[in-house]
């Protein structure tokens, strides 16, 4: 079954274009505020009055007596079509639902390949409680393409060729050799603890001098640090396909053969004996901030690489779109990467960054080099994995996140990760408990009997499922989930509450076609959360 806003939309789509409008307009087909209007409400109306010069009373009327829609009524109010979902439609949402373990995947993707390239910090440190906000978002955001038909692979682009990286193995070198890191160099004790497993595992390091010893120690202490961010992702439910070293793009010559590409085509300059990104097309500005590739003493930057690291993806390994997720400092880098996507040869829409806003905790600063900082280690150890993603998902990208102790801690209504995973523990318990009070129901449900407003309430919300995940991989907003999970949630424990007030109400009533009915209703809602919470990367209880 299509989704009831696709229905809508195609039904509302071809009224208006029977009515010969002369431009294309946006249908303006949005879920209603209130309930007084509807389920979906439409301004469409209002924005064809100028073009076809009538009312838009008369527009609304008109186009009301061209709609016969499987999916809902409609009625014309003061220029507004309101669209209210038919009972006979959600009772087959409910069934289709209950049945399918995938309910809302879709293969709207056509099988592309995105690469998902997910947090990627400097291997120099632990991480924070702000890098295990990108990880989880873009870890999201891998899941929802995966179930709307994308072919995703996960990737860290691991650092390990530059200044930080040098830096960080000179600070493992001076503990090794019992000193105090240099200026700007790295001071937690995880430095020391590196430095004595590099005296222990690799004989002689001590002895050697500091130029055969940069790279060994360098290579070691940025291999352990890669092990330990594998472990502390683990714990968040994210799993990377691929760890791609950025010493491998050297080794293959990417950068060399961007950079080549980018001189050719007049866009790198010479100034001051660096090599810099200038790009010699109409609209970019000074104040786009020219970009040094190489430096004065020939050492290539960040920026060198990152030239490479796009003809690996697009070209060499073949990915037709890239979703990167960075930290909203990198917000100026933006263009820059853009610009010199398509001054590549390659398409930049196919490049799409979401940027990620700092998380905020009472708890410490976030420096590793001062080492002072709130690990994401942790945080999973103080509220779990479960609160530390779906915290993490409550907000969108671009919001700074509060994330609130007390809450995530809290076994209560307060506590929207506790209140979802109740609601879904809360409909296996009805599933039980109805199988053990009547062991004979119906093999099949008489869904014509949902008809109260609690039901048909639980059985749009399951019905708003595909159309809100498909929404939020297409937008590449993961917060949509949680929120979605939060109104199932609060249907399901409405349609508990009725019951409590009376009992012909109840879920498992002594009449087993109304169970029954009722238990498909319940094991559609249950379906549809779970498959939310697995999007999330959260789990479902049975019991709590």
């Amino acid at each position: 079954m299509r989704s009831a806003r696709a229905g809508i939309e195609a039904g509302l789509s071809g009224a208006v274009s029977a009515l010969n409008a002369d431009e294309k307009v946006d249908l303006e087909l949005r879920p209603s505020r209130e309930a007084r209007f509807g389920d979906y409400q439409s301004s469409v109306a209002l924005k064809l009055a100028r073009p076809l010069r009538r009312a838009p009373a008369q527009i609304a009327a008109d186009l009301m007596g061209r709609l016969d829609l499987e999916e809902a009524t409609v009625e014309a109010v003061s220029g507004y079509l309101n669209f209210r979902l038919r009972p006979r439609w959600l009772q087959e949402v409910v069934r289709q639902a209950a049945a399918d373990s995938n309910y809302g995947s879709s293969d709207v993707g056509c099988g592309q390949r995105v690469q998902v390239e997910i947090g990627s910090v400097n291997p120099t440190g632990p991480l924070h409680i702000g890098h295990g906000r990108s990880m989880i978002l873009g870890d999201t955001i891998g899941r929802l393409l995966a179930f709307t038909g994308h072919q995703v692979s996960r990737e860290y682009y691991v650092n390990d060729q530059n200044k930080q990286t040098r830096l960080f193995a000179a600070s493992v070198s001076a503990r090794l050799h019992g000193q105090e890191p240099p200026p700007g160099g790295y001071t937690g004790g995880y430095v020391t603890e590196l430095a004595e497993q590099a005296r222990a595992e690799l004989p002689g390091i001590g002895a050697m001098s500091e130029a055969e010893a940069e790279a060994r120690l360098r290579d070691f202490a940025i291999q352990r640090m890669v092990e330990l961010l594998d472990r502390s992702v683990s714990r968040v439910n994210v799993h990377y396909d691929e760890w791609y070293w950025e010493s491998e793009l050297w080794r293959r010559g990417l950068p060399q053969a961007a950079i080549e590409r980018l001189r050719a085509g007049g866009h790198l300059s010479e100034r001051e004996g660096a090599i810099w990104f200038s790009p010699a097309v109409p609209g970019w500005e000074e104040a786009d901030e020219d970009r040094v590739v190489i430096r004065t003493n020939g050492e290539p930057t960040y920026f060198a690489s990152d030239l490479g690291y796009l003809l690996s993806r697009f070209e060499d390994r073949g990915f037709q779109r890239v979703v990167e997720v960075w930290g909203a400092d990198h917000h100026g880098y933006v263009p820059r990467m853009k610009a010199a996507t398509a001054l590549l040869g390659l398409d930049p829409q196919n490049l799409q960054v979401v940027l990620v806003q700092m998380v905020n905790l009472k708890e410490g600063k976030m420096s590793k080099r001062q080492g002072r900082f709130v690990t994401l280690d942790e945080l999973v150890d103080r509220v779990g994995s479960d609160a530390v993603r779906y915290f993490y998902l409550l907000r969108s990208a671009d919001a700074m996140l509060e994330f609130d102790l007390e809450a995530a801690l809290s076994q209560g209504n307060e506590n929207p990760v506790y209140y979802a995973q109740y609601a879904h523990a809360r409909l296996f318990n009805v599933e039980r408990t109805a199988q053990r009070t009547h062991p004979d129901l119906p093999a099949e449900p008489d869904l014509a009997l949902l008809d109260k407003p609690w039901e048909l309430a639980v059985a749009k919300e399951i019905a708003r499922w595909p159309e809100t995940v498909e929404t939020a991989a297409r937008e590449l907003e993961p917060h949509r989930l949680p929120h979605y999970a939060q109104r199932l949630a609060d249907a399901v424990h409405g349609f508990y509450q009725a019951g409590n007030e009376l009992p012909d109400n109840r879920m498992v009533v002594p009449d087993p076609d109304m169970t029954r009915a009722r238990l498909e209703l319940c094991r559609a809602a249950r379906n549809s959360l779970r498959i939310a919470l697995d999007q999330m990367g959260v789990s479902a209880p049975e019991q709590m």
